[in-house]
């Protein structure tokens, strides 16, 4: 009974770590006393047989598979909030931009988000040719605050989100980023649906889908992944 017991456990464990929130509690509750049950009753391989892997359990029990996308405005919102780290970078690159131009006449390109380009030796590595000379005399402000706004917006909130589908600005509009099935999402995916920020401005081509449809962008779609809103 005890090695039951163990695998039991073992198996909510595992259905609990694809689920987020109040699905995750009720899982493991409601799993570990029908398991318990037909351990019991001798038939515990049976009920684990039909239940299938820790993820398809998990699909069983995801309030959210079903929930409404999130609305195009409370997901601006979100978005707004989430990326303050490269708002304020490029609102002090536009101060910066309009303080150059009135003193010597020359200034430099502004984007939200930023143009990405990278000097390699002589040449350059974006997405454009023309976008190599864009931000020259923004010194600092540009060499180190873009990238590490960057590392925020596309690393350090898609590790959150892989954590519990939140943001904080998610956590403020009541919305939450899972798989198309309900679930949480695995880190890779967390990152790879924000990497749209490197094209700078070109993010925005990434986002356009949202305002129609299932409101899903394209980075949403490829990796299988959602904004829905949360019950209140």
């Amino acid at each position: 009974m005890a090695d039951e017991r163990q695998i039991i456990d073992d198996y909510t464990e595992r259905v609990g770590r694809h689920l987020t929130g109040p699905a995750r509690d009720r899982a493991k509750t409601e799993l570990g006393e029908h398991l318990s049950d037909a351990a019991e009753a001798g038939e515990l391989t049976e009920a684990l047989s039909r239940l299938g892997s820790p993820e398809e359990a998990a699909a069983t029990f995801a309030q959210l598979r079903d929930a409404p996308p999130a609305p195009v405005d409370a997901r601006f919102v979100a978005v707004v909030i989430d990326n303050l780290p490269l708002v304020g970078v490029t609102i002090a690159l536009l101060v910066q931009g309009i303080v150059r131009t009135v003193e010597s006449g020359i200034g430099f390109g502004l984007a939200f988000p930023p143009w990405v380009y990278f000097e390699i030796g002589d040449g350059c590595v974006a997405v454009g040719t023309m976008i190599c000379d864009s931000y020259d005399d923004a010194g600092l402000l540009y060499s180190l605050g873009v990238p590490l706004a960057l590392l925020w917006s596309i690393v350090g909130l898609g590790l959150l989100e892989a954590r519990n589908g939140l943001t904080p600005g998610k956590r403020l509009m009541k919305l939450r980023v899972v798989t198309e099935t309900g679930l949480r999402i695995h880190p890779v995916t967390g990152v790879v649906r924000r990497l749209s920020l490197l094209l700078g401005p070109l993010a925005w081509v990434d986002w356009a889908p949202v305002v129609w449809g299932d409101r899903r962008r394209v980075l949403d779609r490829l990796t299988e992944s959602k904004v829905v809103r949360e019950e209140k």
